[in-house]
């Protein structure tokens, strides 16, 4: 649901880039932490109102979340710590930038609803891929949430980009509750599939 069905359109574009990178022994979690350092450039420069050289590293940032993942599936390099390591340093990338933002005077304090949403999404997206569950499901992705973010960070207002803020972390709560929801279904997935492959070998 949400632009996660755009990923394989997004995968065969960037294919050969992720190609280049693997043959120079680039992997998925050294983007994700050259992701996570321009995102919280990012951050930094909107608190001091340098909004160009933060437009800039936030697409560099956004581009390597891209990036890390395409690599990741093309070349089988998935992992349960790389999920959830994507993910910390996804809602960290956020938070630098919702925390320039009101630094930089761009949103109001009730714009902090953003970094709620997306440290509760953090929580229940760490907690389902330790289930060994997937969250790709969620309504609303990192893109949409990003969209709203951007949308704030080049409003005309200070009131409209605060609003933009609270839509995002609207979304990241409701995408929380998704999982949440998933989670009840499967509470033990992960003890129960350890129990069934237990029945096999013993039987």
């Amino acid at each position: 649901m949400g632009l996660y069905s755009m990923r394989s359109g997004k995968d065969t574009v960037l294919f050969r880039l992720a190609s280049i990178a693997h043959t120079y022994g680039l992997t998925p979690n050294m983007m994700t932490a050259l992701g996570l350092c321009f995102g919280v450039a990012s951050g930094i420069m909107f608190g001091f109102r340098a909004i160009s050289f933060a437009l800039a590293f936030g697409f560099l940032s956004v581009f390597c979340d891209a990036f890390d993942g395409t690599i990741a599936r093309k070349f089988h390099l998935e992992t349960k710590f790389g999920k959830i390591f994507d993910s910390a340093a996804d809602r960290t990338a956020e938070v630098a930038v919702v925390v320039g933002a009101l630094v930089g005077g761009i949103i109001e304090p009730i714009g902090l609803l953003a970094i709620v949403g997306s440290a509760s999404l953090l929580l229940f997206r760490a907690l389902s891929y330790s289930r060994g569950l997937d969250t790709d499901y969620v309504l609303f992705g990192r893109v949409e949430r990003l969209a709203c973010i951007l949308l704030g960070l080049i409003a005309p207002s200070i009131t409209v980009s605060t609003f933009c803020f609270v839509i995002a972390g609207g979304f990241g709560l409701a995408s929380s509750f998704q999982i949440v929801v998933s989670l009840r279904r499967h509470p033990f997935h992960e003890g129960a599939t350890s129990q069934e492959n237990l029945q096999r070998r013993t039987s």
